[in-house]
């Protein structure tokens, strides 16, 4: 068998390298002549997988480890017999925990109140449910926006885009749609910045082209920016992100678990397809790390932003990009992204917690 996986996907070899040949190509620029001979794809999102790409090949098998698929032509894979899969929720722990990573950063800059918040999460799926859960648990009083469920769902309490206002925080996780009832490309345009609140902090780890970019640069100035994912990326609008409170290189969903999660998936759907004999594979015991406190004081958000904090991210990525900016730039701090891990894995040792930090990490997975 002759698999092509993009070089950055990591763990591939150890669940398909037994199976034949494993060739290590660019995603970003993947053609359909690399792909002719292939069996099989193991591919990011930054490649369009369509007709383009898989026309005429022996290509059998296409799997993303990434969670969505609107860089996938389903519909003609689906039409011409080419078996497809996506790690779909693989990566929902880390882009949850992203969010709350970035509240605790802009919290310990008096850019959130820590008290007495409002929020609203646009897009209450897979990835949305359990944001509103984690808000809920940090204290915010949160209102759900997803007109898809409202409609088909009776029991789905939720308000209007045009409801949101008088909000201290919007977090967006929509994936991108151009057309139906509801597209979601662009659904942040003009009317919906306006009538924010001033210094109202909008998030986005959904989809980069749900935000149009040239209003929020016109109308926007009285808002926080928190954005890690962008319109064209890898180019991406340098002014946008010189302005933006928290700016990251599409990694909220990059944890050291959620990428042996994703390998996984793709795994199993390939086994599901009958186009693997099943192999016994050594047990999997998840990387784990220890966080020392020294008997030290310490809030919920000084134990989180030990974990991961945003704010280093935003300023290597504002040097990196404005001095030397370049596709090849972002693409390279996206690859080689810090390790970092989900709450779960993470034991805190000889802290002093209040009681109301202790009840968040332990709600939010900390051991």
């Amino acid at each position: 068998m002759k698999v092509i996986v993009d070089e950055n996907i990591p763990f591939v070899e150890e669940y398909f390298g037994s199976y034949g040949e494993l060739i290590r190509k660019s995603g970003r620029t993947l053609r359909r002549q690399d792909v002719l001979s292939a069996d099989m794809l193991i591919l990011r999102s930054v490649t369009k997988i369509n007709r383009e790409l898989l026309q005429d090949t022996a290509v059998k098998f296409v799997g993303s480890v990434s969670t969505g698929i609107d860089h996938m032509d389903t519909a003609w894979m689906n039409e011409a017999g080419v078996a497809w899969a996506a790690a779909e929720g693989a990566n929902a722990i880390g882009v949850v925990e992203y969010v709350v990573s970035v509240v605790a950063a802009l919290q310990e800059r008096s850019i959130l109140k820590t008290k007495g918040m409002r929020a609203a999460v646009v897009g209450v799926g897979r990835i949305g449910s359990q944001v509103v859960s984690a808000l809920t648990l940090l204290g915010f009083d949160v209102v759900q926006c997803d007109p898809l469920r409202a409609l088909n769902e009776k029991d789905f309490v939720g308000v209007s885009l045009d409801q949101l206002k008088d909000l201290d925080f919007i977090t967006f996780h929509t994936p991108l749609t151009r057309e139906g009832l509801y597209p979601t490309y662009h659904m942040v345009n003009k009317k919906f910045i306006q009538q924010q609140s001033k210094n109202c902090v909008l998030l986005n780890a959904g989809r980069g082209a749900v935000i149009d970019f040239s209003y929020l640069k016109e109308y926007g100035e009285q808002l926080y920016w928190c954005l890690d994912v962008w319109e064209h990326e890898p180019t991406i609008d340098f002014e946008v992100l010189e302005l933006a409170a928290i700016a990251t290189p599409h990694i909220a969903g990059y944890t050291v678990q959620s990428k042996y999660r994703s390998i996984d998936m793709i795994y199993q759907a390939a086994l599901q397809q009958n186009l693997l004999l099943e192999k016994v594979l050594p047990a999997k015991v998840l990387p784990q790390i220890h966080l020392s406190f020294n008997n030290a004081k310490v809030t919920w958000r000084d134990v989180v932003l030990k974990v991961y904090d945003p704010r280093k991210t935003t300023e290597e990525m504002q040097f990196a990009l404005v001095e030397n900016g370049s596709d090849q730039t972002f693409d390279a701090l996206r690859n080689h992204f810090q390790e970092r891990y989900e709450f779960a894995y993470v034991t805190v040792e000889d802290a002093i917690l209040d009681p109301e930090s202790e009840t968040i990490l332990r709600g939010l997975g900390f051991q």
